[in-house]
């Protein structure tokens, strides 16, 4: 009995022994997973932006705008393509703004001439139109970014960003830069990927290729105020922004519907963000006005137009707005929102608070 029980000790022994050195084994050849991960994931990215930027380019185009002696350089971006073989280019309005003469280039070498479709000044963004040469096989490798065939993304802050345009000069025909969403408003899109003169009206697309904005514009300095009060530029490096792809299609969608000039309504009237925690400098009155009606944020109406359409309706100077078509409007870029994209004969209903009064009044204005 004690040989047999030595025999089974000796042979749960082995067998342990066995068990440990396999898992010995195991863990030695295991590497560490941070390890393994992150070359994979930097290569995938940077695979991922190559095959979208080759994928997309072909859709993004050059803008040259003439008149006389003046010439506007741009970027654009083919988003239709009708059964007659006309393209359709979307782009920023201050690109061809006065320009008697547009013209679209493709592939870093050829021109064609344009067709102003339409414009959007208070949006900035203008729609033109071309047409291939009879010979031209151009458009057989043109993508089109049908941005209508689909719901927009959701924007958030982090995500990667590719930025295509023609910065400073054709010769850098659809040259791409890359950076991440810095900030999302209505209507905009904060980045930093390098936005640079020449960029206007190019697209800037997420790691998917798909459309979230037209390049509009960048902050190049802002002004700052010494302890001294002297007051001087400063270099600011790293901000740009594109108009969201909901405002785009908006644009779009009136500019095809009615042609020429879109024109946004303006109510005539002159309103200042309140918030009760900010004591700004000549801000304290209306402040004492958002405490007086029990609120936190508002709209004051500072100043009206005389025959405007907000005097019209009896609004008044210090009256306090707080929602607009049922929206809550926190800063006066939410109330410009709602404006910019309305048109002559849409309806707007302003929730008003007078404090005089002691109650919200409500306001309809017909735009014309």
């Amino acid at each position: 009995m004690k040989l047999k029980k030595i025999m089974i000790t000796l042979l749960i022994g082995v067998l342990s022994l066995s068990l440990v050195s396999c898992s010995l084994f195991k863990k030695e050849d295991k590497k560490d997973p941070t390890e393994v991960q992150k070359e994979p994931t930097i290569v995938e990215i940077q695979s991922d932006i190559t095959e979208t930027y080759k994928k997309i380019s072909t859709g993004c185009v050059g803008v040259y705008a003439t008149k006389g002696n003046s010439a506007s350089i741009g970027s654009g971006v083919i988003y239709k393509k009708t059964s007659s073989g006309k393209y359709y280019v979307v782009t920023n309005e201050h690109v061809i703004d006065s320009m008697s003469t547009v013209r679209i280039f493709l592939g870093g070498s050829k021109y064609y001439k344009a067709t102003v479709i339409g414009y959007d000044k208070k949006n900035d963004i203008a729609v033109l139109s071309f047409s291939l040469d009879i010979l031209g096989k151009d458009g057989d490798n043109l993508y089109i970014h049908d941005i209508f065939s689909y719901d927009e993304e959701i924007v958030t802050v982090g995500q990667t960003t590719l930025a295509i345009g023609c910065p400073l000069s054709l010769d850098y025909f659809n040259t791409l830069t890359t950076g991440i969403v810095s900030k999302v408003t209505k209507g905009t899109i904060q980045t930093n990927a390098d936005i640079n003169p020449g960029n206007s009206g190019g697209g800037l697309f997420n790691i998917a290729g798909r459309l979230i904005g037209i390049n509009s514009s960048k902050e190049v300095t802002t002004t700052g105020t010494s302890s001294s009060g002297v007051t001087t530029e400063i270099a600011v490096e790293g901000i740009g922004f594109a108009i969201s792809l909901d405002v785009v299609k908006k644009c779009i969608t009136d500019i095809e519907k009615k042609t020429g000039a879109i024109e946004r309504p303006l109510l005539g009237m002159t309103v200042s963000n309140v918030n009760i925690f900010l004591d700004l400098p000549k801000t304290e009155d209306y402040v004492d006005i958002l405490k007086e009606a029990g609120l936190e944020q508002g709209l004051v109406v500072i100043e009206l137009v005389y025959e405007g359409l907000a005097r019209e309706v009896g609004i008044r100077t210090r009256d306090i707005i707080t929602k607009c078509n049922s929206q809550v409007l926190v800063s006066n870029v939410d109330l410009s929102y709602i404006l910019n994209q309305s048109l002559a004969g849409d309806t707007i209903e302003l929730e008003v608070y007078r404090s005089s009064e002691k109650k919200v009044l409500s306001f309809t204005i017909t735009l014309r």
